[in-house]
């Protein structure tokens, strides 16, 4: 048997998808359970890079029932503040660029984030969408979903800005401690 959405090989009879983590369940008129979310729904509502999110989000929910383990995300271990702004976890991404300011922890903390970034953004997906399909009729649900979900794209333009600025801002300080330096030395001698 092959999954439907990745292709790949499967176990006949198989309720999830061990590649792309889709659930197989193809009955529309099945009902679905209020914990837990299928990867249709991921799909819709993460939209960049869902394949890898659902990689990810299976391991946490094996064998039916939510598990933490640890898994590693490269873009929120580098830039943990604008990782989560981007996806749009906007409470964790305050408190990390203040926790992020505490002296000496910066390193641990950034690796910290790489490894359960992705849980904490499967913890926040899975609540949305359980919000969502609460709220909405089952025709609206995946609309919804693509509206309130995504990513914010003015985060990466902004990143960018602010770092072409941040490189601007050391250049002239260290030209003109340079500068200083050098005229400090002609007086000396």
């Amino acid at each position: 048997m092959n999954c439907p959405f990745c292709k790949e090989n499967i176990l006949e009879g198989a309720i999830k998808c061990k590649h792309c983590g889709s659930m197989l369940n193809l009955d529309p008129y099945n009902t679905i359970s209020v914990d837990s979310i299928t990867a249709d729904e991921v799909r819709a509502f993460v939209g960049t890079n869902a394949y890898y999110y659902i990689q990810n989000f299976s391991k946490f929910s094996m064998l039916g029932r939510e598990k933490f383990c640890v898994t590693w995300n490269w873009s929120c271990f580098g830039f943990t503040f604008i990782w989560m702004l981007y996806r749009k976890m906007y409470l964790l991404a305050v408190v990390t660029f203040i926790v992020f300011c505490i002296p000496g922890l910066n390193i641990l903390l950034h690796i910290g984030a790489g490894m359960i970034g992705n849980y904490l953004y499967y913890r926040q997906v899975k609540t949305k969408i359980v919000e969502i399909r609460s709220t909405q009729s089952p025709q609206n649900v995946v609309p919804v979903l693509q509206e309130v979900g995504g990513v914010n794209r003015w985060v990466v333009t902004a990143s960018i800005l602010i770092g072409i600025i941040m490189v601007i801002l050391f250049a002239v300080f260290f030209s003109t401690m340079i500068a200083s330096m050098g005229h400090f030395m002609e007086m000396t001698i």
